[in-house]
């Protein structure tokens, strides 16, 4: 191989290397381990779901405990419900605010009251600090709506009639 195509072909291969490394670090929680297999997810809840606005949401989790925060325990954490928002920094405490419910009491459903409207929920499982582990443990998105006749629903209707 002549020396311009080993350089190239170095460069190539650093520039693939350093996407995968990019990737992967998207994915990576803090400093606390997950076990492999570790899910939480929404118990009866689907993608799709009709919820009223007030509703109350059960979170299962698997191959973990749940603890309070600030318990130091291997393979153990709390829940986070993130409602209308995007993940955050996944090697960060996880914001405390309306749009990421902290149950750092251990707790393994909670009562919400939703604004009228469609909605995205998510669960985020975190360590004693609030950050999540590592991999993240963590739902799917989903999607949730009011009702079929639900007032709430035909305000969503009405809006989507006037666009």
């Amino acid at each position: 191989m002549n020396p311009t195509a080993s350089t190239v072909a170095l460069i190539c291969g650093a520039v693939v290397i350093s996407g995968l490394a990019w990737a992967q670090q998207g994915e990576r929680g803090g400093p606390t381990p997950s076990p492999q297999g570790a899910a939480v997810h929404f118990v009866g809840l689907n993608d799709g779901a009709k919820l009223p606005t007030r509703v109350t949401i059960r979170f299962g989790l698997r191959d973990m405990g749940v603890a309070p925060a600030g318990l130091e325990r291997a393979n153990s954490g709390h829940h986070h419900l993130l409602i209308d928002t995007e993940l955050p920094p996944l090697d960060k405490p996880i914001p405390n605010d309306f749009n990421h419910l902290h149950f750092g009491a251990g707790q393994t459903e909670a009562e919400v009251t939703l604004k009228p409207g469609p909605h995205t929920l998510q669960l985020l499982f975190g360590d004693k600090d609030h950050v999540p582990h590592n991999p993240p443990v963590m739902s799917p998105r989903m999607r949730a709506r009011p009702p079929i006749g639900s007032p709430e629903n035909q305000q969503v209707l009405d809006s989507a009639e006037r666009s």
